[in-house]
């Protein structure tokens, strides 16, 4: 984009990477990054952005007498800071078991690495199976969403079956204790199904916390639920 229009101001939303591995705004060549902890083991009703100086300074609402680049508009709640303060101590606790750098951010960088390394072999097992177990990809009339080995997948899987509801799915699935998702055609997800002439996935979302076993417990279940060939 910047090679097209040099001016032009690039607002990244960043909280579907941030829990699925390490930040490093510098190399974005971004003029804004957007995080919302909650996604990221932390409280929700809270946000964080980083903001370009030139981004810093266009005109937006700002209290009276307020610098150029103020974007406060009240009070921090000490609560919050507390809470994703705590978050960034268990990452950096986390990387200092793959590194003995010194530094904050290298073991920050480590546990963002070991993060993306665990759940990209935990996405493989889900999509490919393990022993003894049939991966997604081999279900019969389950139409999987994107290529099943994108560099770019981050610890979510989405999938719809043909002729099952994804609600169903849902459901199924959490009587027998695994907890999955239905995103389906509404103001959140349908710019993404509706062009896939989708009207609902099913979402396995996986985080560093999940285990191999979880991921057969997921596989088993689903060879209960879905259909047979």
């Amino acid at each position: 984009m910047r090679a097209v229009a040099p001016e032009c101001l690039i607002i990244v939303d960043g909280i579907q990477h941030a829990p699925h591995g390490f930040l490093a705004i510098d190399d974005y060549g971004v003029d804004a990054y957007v995080i919302s902890p909650y996604k990221a083991y932390c409280r929700f009703n809270n946000g964080y952005a980083w903001l370009s100086d030139r981004l810093s300074v266009v005109d937006h609402d700002r209290l009276l007498g307020k610098p150029a680049d103020a974007w406060e508009l009240g009070s921090r709640d000490p609560s919050a800071l507390a809470g994703v303060s705590a978050m960034v101590d268990y990452l950096a606790w986390l990387g200092g078991h793959f590194t003995e750098a010194p530094s904050r951010r290298a073991r920050l960088v480590a546990a963002g690495e070991a993060m993306q390394a665990h759940e990209r072999a935990l996405v493989h097992r889900l999509l490919h199976g393990g022993t003894d177990q049939t991966g997604l990809g081999d279900f019969p009339g389950l139409h999987l969403i994107g290529q099943a080995d994108s560099p770019y997948r981050e610890g979510v899987v989405s999938f719809a079956v043909e002729g099952v509801d994804a609600k169903q799915v849902v459901a199924e699935l959490g009587a027998r204790g695994i907890r999955v998702h239905a995103r389906r055609d509404d103001v959140y997800s349908g710019n993404i199904l509706r062009p896939l002439g989708l009207k609902a996935v099913t979402r396995v979302s996986l985080a560093h916390y999940n285990s191999a076993d979880e991921i057969d417990a997921c596989l088993a279940a689903l060879a209960e639920v879905l259909p047979r060939p």
